[in-house]
């Protein structure tokens, strides 16, 4: 079994623009999910899925693993499912990139 999470992620967020790319704490909203997804010891590869190049800068400068989407993506599904075909996995977890406060044990399997 190989367990893959995706945390897609974009810029154009509605309500509050580039809102994954607040630091508090000194790290990035997404990098602090991406840390907290890698804490659990649940998965294989922890990967962000996203069509911004800020973003993909971003995760680079932290040696994490990023897959660049198109940009055209209407859901974070959709720019999973692009990413997820280029990925050899059995299973594969969506982990929303704006919950920098999930513990690595809300993750683990019980």
């Amino acid at each position: 079994m190989k367990i893959v999470a995706f945390i897609p992620a974009h810029l154009a967020s509605v309500r509050l623009k580039e809102k994954i790319l607040l630091k508090f704490y000194g790290l990035e909203m997404i990098e602090h999910v991406r840390r907290r997804a890698l804490l659990s010891g649940v998965f294989d590869r922890v990967i962000v899925a996203t069509g911004d190049e800020k973003i993909v800068s971003l995760i680079k400068s932290y040696d994490g693993e990023v897959f660049k989407t198109s940009k055209k993506h209407i859901s974070g599904t959709s720019r999973v499912a692009e990413a997820a075909k280029k990925v050899d996995a059995s299973h594969i977890v969506i982990i929303q990139g704006d919950e920098p406060l999930m513990l690595p044990a809300h993750l683990k399997k019980w």
